[in-house]
């Protein structure tokens, strides 16, 4: 029978999992000096204790095993709950994880401080006791992974139910569902809102941050809603300075981007049954609706009493607003200015990564842009499961810019596909619907990309329009534009509100000019026209004066126009657009046979090496109308089999088809994680196979030749 306090030290190192150092170990059992490094010595000397360069630590899971299994359950309760309020400081996720352990063992584990805690003691450093402060604390810790941090206010909310105090419930509610939120748990967040507000329990102030989070909630999809919500919210009695900052700025966030209602369009927030239904809807009215004035609303709430993530909020929303203007210059200032690790800014600190890697899209900064979404893969974990899917678009949004199309498409077929349990935001889900209709039109997959297109019921008015008009501009590479005239219509509409979505990839500018012309509406496409050359005026760049210049020569039907927007497009790595610009240049009427002849070779050779067969036929028709003979194109890389796979997704399938695990993969590589997950998934979606074992078996029979390429 071991001594007491060596059956403690056992106890502490089991029940947490991990190894421990001294200053951990003495805090648990409340001994230090010649007295524990006695005990620590006999337990080493009977080989019941390791002593390594991570700290203390128990020989194997067999002994591991046994302890716990030695231990009352009631005392591991107690000892979980203890070491995490040891932990809080120097691993709140480690100890956020035992406090949530404590309290899924079912045991009674109560509320408070332990009366045995000794002078000096942490909170919650007793027995069985959970501490609520301690709690708040690991759950508003920006180290903490959302999820877990939510599954810990999820467990305590079942645990305790009604003995929550009322001023804990009211600091809980909304960072429970801020957490699910940033966890892509966006139906439990649903779910848990709808039950607070049903029940009503804490008055028109506390309903005003239940509306506001479920604004919030609808601002990715249903930006009617999330506007009306949030106006809702604010028109509530006794709504305070700092939440009304935080309502403010949340608004100026989803208003920014959606750009200016018209005035018919302006009306009260959406009705609400049970509790949170009232009169209220002319007070909400008095909030500004105009984008800038709105604006300058939140600018002065949030200098008059600063709400957490407030700075972010706002530079998020300048930028929006901004980019509903076209001016991504200034889209990028605002985005800039601000530091997304400032403390209590998570949640906006996720938009601020995504929100500048999509203005560096826009702007062709395509290097950068890569190098963005690489080092935001990487904090996931941090920045929130939401993320993910976000990444994911922006990744196909690069890809499909720079005409890497057959990569493009195999990634937004997975990422649609990938998660059934947890789809992504409506507004993710368009962004990756759009991406992959682009790249069937391009390919020549007029039937896959068309009953996609038919499968959408899009939305009309503002502002549940704006989701769809980037589907417009994809919908524009149809050759036969007629079939989508009603969706076309509505993207020129659209933008009359803001051009925040024609800026995302300038390469459907002149694309959806030109489908507007074979429509036989030029006036629209002289509109779109002057949006793009606006655009070019703010940004004046090569690639957005070469856009700019594209579009001009498609609507004047002028060779020097296009020429300009050629020479300006060779100097980018946009090669869709360049390809596109060369094709408009060729169809011209009053050019050249030659010349024609020759800006057609071009365009169909470049279609042909960015995987684009259905253009590349477009410009090959086109030669043959004009008596020439269609050079023979490089080889494409093929879509399917070994000899599909980019040098990266060689790498990668090479290193786990040999055991290789893909923590080990992306160390080898000096890659990230997500990379290494999304090069596998395009292995697999393009080898026909399911599983590991199918990829070894694969390499064994057939090795390819590794890479000798940087692609």
């Amino acid at each position: 029978m071991l001594p007491a306090v060596q059956r403690s030290i056992l106890r502490s190192l089991a029940l947490t999992g991990t190894p421990g150092e001294l200053w951990f170990v003495e805090r648990m059992v409340r001994r230090s000096g010649p007295v524990l490094d006695h005990d620590i010595d006999a337990l080493i000397a009977r080989d019941l204790l390791r002593d390594t360069a991570d700290g203390l630590r128990l020989p194997d899971g067999a002994l591991r095993r046994a302890v716990i299994r030695g231990t009352p359950p009631s005392l591991r309760t107690a000892i979980r709950v203890r070491a995490a309020a040891i932990l809080a400081d120097s691993s709140p996720t480690r100890a956020t994880r035992l406090v949530l352990r404590a309290l899924n063992l079912g045991w009674p584990v109560h509320v408070g401080r332990a009366e045995s805690a000794p002078p000096g003691a942490r909170p919650g450093a007793g027995t069985g006791r959970i501490d609520f402060d301690l709690v708040t604390r690991l759950t508003t810790d920006a180290s903490v992974d959302p999820s877990v941090a939510a599954d810990l206010l999820l467990a305590i909310r079942s645990h305790f139910g009604a003995a929550i105090d009322p001023g804990h419930r009211r600091l809980w509610l909304p960072t429970l569902v801020d957490h699910l939120m940033l966890a892509g748990r966006t139906e439990q967040a649903l779910a848990v809102l709808t039950e607070e507000i049903a029940v009503d329990r804490d008055g028109p102030a506390e309903r005003a941050v239940l509306l506001g989070r479920l604004g919030a909630w609808h601002s990715d999809g249903r930006p009617a809603l999330a506007l009306g919500y949030l106006r809702r919210a604010l028109a509530q009695e006794g709504v305070g300075p700092t939440h009304r900052s935080w309502l403010l700025t949340t608004l100026a966030v989803t208003a920014g981007p959606l750009g200016a209602p018209d005035p018919a369009a302006v009306t009260g927030p959406p009705g609400h049954s049970g509790g949170a239904a009232g009169s209220g809807g002319a007070d909400a009215r008095r909030v500004p609706t105009d984008p800038a004035d709105l604006l300058a609303e939140a600018e002065r709430a949030e200098r008059r009493m600063p709400a957490p993530g407030g700075t972010v909020r706002l530079a998020l929303a300048r930028a929006g607003y901004a980019l509903a203007r076209g001016d991504l210059p200034s889209a990028r200032r605002a985005l800039d200015r601000v530091d997304p690790d400032l403390p209590a800014s998570r949640a906006p600190a996720a938009l601020l990564r995504v929100y500048r890697i999509a203005t560096r899209i826009a702007l062709g900064e395509f290097d950068d842009a890569r190098s963005g979404i690489t080092a935001a893969s990487v904090e996931v974990g941090q920045l929130g499961a939401v993320v993910e899917p976000m990444l994911d678009a922006l990744d196909c949004l690069l890809r499909v810019s720079l005409g890497e199309l057959p990569e493009a498409e195999t990634r937004t077929r997975l990422a649609l596909l990938a998660r059934p349990h947890r789809q992504p935001p409506e507004e993710v889900r368009l962004e990756l619907l759009s991406v992959r209709v682009e790249v069937l039109f391009r390919r020549g997959e007029l039937d896959r990309a068309r009953a996609l297109l038919d499968a959408e019921r899009p939305a009309s008015g503002w502002p549940d329009l704006m989701s769809w008009v980037r589907l417009g501009c994809a919908a524009a590479g149809d050759p036969e534009p007629a079939r989508h005239a009603s969706l076309l219509q509505g993207t020129v509409a659209g933008l009359g509100h803001s051009l925040a979505q024609l800026v995302r990839l300038p390469a459907r500018g002149p694309r959806l000019v030109r489908a507007l012309l074979w429509l036989g509406e030029p006036a629209l496409a002289r509109t779109v026209a002057g949006q793009l050359a606006t655009v070019a005026d703010l940004v004046d760049n090569p690639l957005w004066r070469g856009v700019a210049a594209h579009a001009a020569g498609l609507v004047e039907r002028d060779p020097v126009r296009l020429r300009e927007g050629v020479s300006r497009l060779r100097s980018t790595s946009a090669r869709p657009a360049l390809a596109d610009a060369l094709l408009d240049l060729a169809r011209l009427p009053a050019l050249a046979p030659a010349e024609s002849a020759a800006a057609a070779q071009e365009s169909a050779a470049l279609y042909g090496r960015i995987g684009a067969d259905g253009d590349q036929s477009l410009a090959q028709r086109h030669l043959r109308v004009l008596g020439q003979t269609p050079q023979r194109p490089r080889s494409a890389r093929p879509r399917t089999g070994l000899d599909s796979l980019t040098g990266g997704e060689l790498r990668v399938a090479s290193l786990l088809a040999a055991g290789a695990t893909k923590q080990q993969a992306a160390a080898r590589l000096f890659i990230s994680f997500h990379t290494v997950d999304s090069h596998l998934r395009a292995v697999y979606a393009k080898l026909g196979i399911r599983s590991r074992l199918e990829l070894a078996r694969i390499w064994r029979g057939n090795p390819p030749e590794p890479p000798t390429d940087g692609t």
